[in-house]
């Protein structure tokens, strides 16, 4: 009865995959396109000094586009926004004007680049070269000229580990502030030819008003790049083909203080190159992560393994295209990284990445071996795409295999279909249970989305033992569906800014048609005018063989002002055997224009059977220090409740434009044990 029973249930996922693959495809998007904004380049052959001052005889040349869209208004903003193009062989310019009547209460402090601008005026320049409506580059400025910068796959996640070295420069004005960017063309996969037109987009943030507004704007799906505008005039056939050779050698030394002192050298290379306009590759010998920032500590209550994002460069080129709705790949998965390989780029149609790496690998257990990973993206019509997977380990103690393929296909503008189906081969031992049946997944979701609503439903099959080494599948032996009801509103003349109700039912049966969890959470929150911010949350929960429940209610003062907010949260509720009381305070200061500070605590009161009690807590600080603009100091402590710390210090010193200099100190308490270590690196890139 149970194989009968599961042949079924697998007949049927497959069946419904299938059908949601086959019919899109038939009936792919077709209808006309509503207008966007559009801005055409001016080619020139001079070139531009970055200073923030917009005095190049050709930028009065250039054509110059505004009226920028009020996010909560959709009105044109207030305070507009004025931009110009320009572009050579070699690079694109940008110029922005961002004009303000309240010069004196521009807010910037971010000096520090790569990092979110929390708290600052800013602007990103959005641009998707293929123009395929399924990704894009982005480029921050902020008042100081401080940078950053991110990509974006099919998946809609912001990759902010990507990457690149490119020129900015602005100036605070009496009307406002302007900034100038020159960007080399071989950061980007672009393709040379005549007469391109890239889709493109401006956002800026003025954090004095609250206001976020777009060039090119979509209430339902903000920041998309299938509601970009368009970048025309683009003759790139004689663009400079540049590989962009990048060889960074470094030396590391490492010295642990944990009763007996050690010292362990080190040294290792990495190297990009482009191997066309549109491809680029990266190697890697012997990296060392040592100087990354110390992960979040946490003190959830969860009954699954914890996501972590990353943060090592090696990983960065080509990971937004590796992101499926269920993790096939997870970059965590690698540590001690012998060598390894990494390509990525654009073909007629389609985007691809593959990596190949000799490393350990932790998942229940470490493993050593090389493992390759495959990722394709198939465009289909104007914004869908089909996505393939391959992923082989071959490690010490067995290999894991999996095949699988993904979708992201337009019915309409409002409607979308959404599917996954993976399935793997793995005989891994070492604490891993072998396997002896067919193991596989199969995801499929029908998506409802025009603003304010969006509607998603969605059936999940993850048989018992499915598990890839590289993967992060954090609930497994599920048959069921989940649904996802939302409402969120942005108004400019109500009664508030920002409005948000959210509902989500799960429920999942095992491969026994036995219930092993069924969720219900009901989420809602407000911003009032005056900025005072409210937020609820019910959750009742049953996972198998427990009752969970929480309820939550926070208070945000100033909620839209990062520095002065005040956010306050408190929950009750019941986690398997434990009854607890949550409190968490979180507070952002600014006490010196180059000293932010972040400090949160966590306090929970918990009762346990047998009327025992436990507080339990978890104290935040995170700090950094910038002596120059080139030199500065990052701090974190976090310490709980049980003597668990970790302190680190990083000090960062840009020496000269290709030299980086880190020096970290780490003081370390995992409750076993106790350690010190003082890390040096020294880095040169040509």
């Amino acid at each position: 009865m149970r194989r009968t029973e599961q042949g079924t249930r697998r007949t049927a996922v497959l069946f419904l995959l299938l059908l949601g693959w086959l019919v899109p495809l038939a009936l792919a998007h077709d209808n006309p396109r509503a207008p966007v904004p559009s801005l055409r380049a001016l080619k020139v052959d001079a070139p531009l000094t970055v200073d923030g001052v917009l005095d190049e005889p050709f930028w009065e040349r250039c054509e110059v586009t505004s009226g920028l869209i009020d996010q909560r208004t959709h009105l044109e903003a207030e305070h507009q926004t004025r931009i110009r193009i320009a572009y050579t062989r070699t690079h694109l310019y940008v110029a922005v004007e961002c004009l303000d009547d309240h010069p004196d209460d521009i807010r910037a402090s971010e000096r520090r680049e790569d990092r979110v601008f929390q708290g600052d005026d800013w602007v990103e320049v959005h641009f998707d070269p293929p123009h395929n409506h399924r990704g894009k580059y982005a480029f921050f400025a902020n008042p100081l000229g401080t940078r950053a910068d991110a990509n974006e796959g099919p998946s809609g996640l912001f990759n902010y580990g990507w990457s690149a070295d490119w020129d900015l420069a602005a100036k605070i004005h009496t009307n406002g502030w302007t900034f100038e960017m020159r960007i080399p063309l071989k950061v980007l996969n672009y393709l040379r030819k005549d007469a391109q037109t890239w889709g493109f987009n401006i956002t800026r943030m003025l954090r004095r008003t609250d206001t976020t507004s777009f060039w090119s704007f979509s209430a339902t799906e903000v920041y998309k790049p299938r509601h970009f505008g368009h970048l025309t005039g683009l003759d790139l056939a004689d663009a400079v083909f540049d590989r962009n050779w990048e060889v960074s050698p470094y030396v590391s030394v490492r010295t642990d203080f944990d009763g007996a002192t050690r010292t362990t050298p080190k040294a290792g290379l990495d190297v990009g190159v482009r191997l066309s306009p549109t491809v680029t590759t990266a190697w890697t010998l012997k990296p060392d992560f040592g100087q990354v920032e110390a992960d979040d500590d946490t003190i959830e209550l969860r009954d699954t393994e914890r996501f972590l994002p990353e943060k090592r460069l090696f990983f960065r080129e080509g990971d937004e295209l590796m992101r499926t709705t269920h993790q096939l790949y997870y970059s965590r998965r690698f540590t001690d990284i012998d060598g390894g390989m990494k390509a990525s780029g654009l073909g007629k149609g389609y985007s691809f990445a593959l990596l190949n790496l000799q490393s350990d690998i932790a998942h229940d257990g470490r493993f050593h071996g090389n493992s390759t990973v495959l990722r394709v993206l198939q465009d289909v019509k104007e914004r869908s795409s089909l996505g393939y997977y391959l992923g082989d380990s071959e490690v010490t103690g067995g290999h894991s295999r999996v095949l699988g393929a993904d979708g992201y296909l337009f019915l309409n503008n409002e409607w979308r279909y959404r599917f996954q189906l993976a399935g793997m081969e793995d005989n891994v031992s070492a604490g891993r249970a072998g396997r002896d049946r067919f193991d596989y997944l199969g995801s499929a979701s029908m998506i409802y989305a025009r603003y304010p609503w969006e509607f998603n439903v969605t059936y999940n099959a993850i048989s018992e033992q499915f598990n890839p080494l590289l993967g992060y599948i954090p609930r497994r032996n599920i048959f069921g569906p989940s649904v996802l009801g939302s409402y969120h509103r942005e108004s400019g003349r109500d009664w508030y800014k920002r409005l948000s109700v959210t509902y989500q039912p799960q429920l999942y049966l095992n491969a026994d048609q036995r219930t092993v969890l069924r969720d219900h959470g009901l989420y809602g929150s407000v911003v009032w005018r005056n900025d005072l911010g409210l937020r609820l949350s019910y959750n009742n929960d049953y996972h198998a063989p427990y009752h969970n429940h929480r309820v939550t209610t926070g208070v945000d003062v100033f909620a839209s002002d990062y520095w002065k907010a005040i956010n306050l949260t408190w929950a009750h509720g019941r986690f398997e055997t434990t009854d607890y009381n949550e409190f968490v305070l979180g507070k952002r200061y600014k006490f010196w224009e180059r000293l932010p500070i972040r400090h949160e605590f966590v306090v929970r009161l918990e009762d346990r059977p047998g009327n025992a009690h436990e507080t339990v807590w978890l104290d935040r600080i995170i700090f950094d220090l910038f002596i120059t603009d080139k030199m500065w100091i990052k701090s974190s402590l976090q310490h709980r409740h049980n003597g668990v710390r970790n302190l680190s210090l990083i000090y960062g010193w840009k020496l000269h434009p290709k030299i980086q200099w880190y020096l970290v100190f780490n003081n370390v308490n995992d409750g076993a044990e106790e350690g010190n270590s003082i890390f040096t690196k020294v880095s040169y890139t040509f």
